[in-house]
């Protein structure tokens, strides 16, 4: 996913330690959003603390403009 979608790890790991904004999952999974251009990234993420687990990444299309 990350080679597919051109995501670099330097870039992840910034959107999960800095994100624009954060939504609550279910148990430890959490979102971490990012606006890039007109689109916006979403990672989702398990763990409460570090090290976090960064389950999937992609361009959230519901949250575009």
């Amino acid at each position: 996913m990350v080679k597919e979608r051109k995501f670099d790890r330097a870039f992840i790991v910034d959107v999960v330690c800095n994100p624009e904004r954060k939504e609550r999952g279910v148990g430890d999974v959490w979102y971490a959003y990012r606006r890039v251009y007109n689109k916006v990234v979403r990672v989702v993420v398990n763990g409460k603390q570090k090290p976090y687990i960064v389950i999937t990444m992609y361009y959230d299309r519901r949250l575009r403009k």
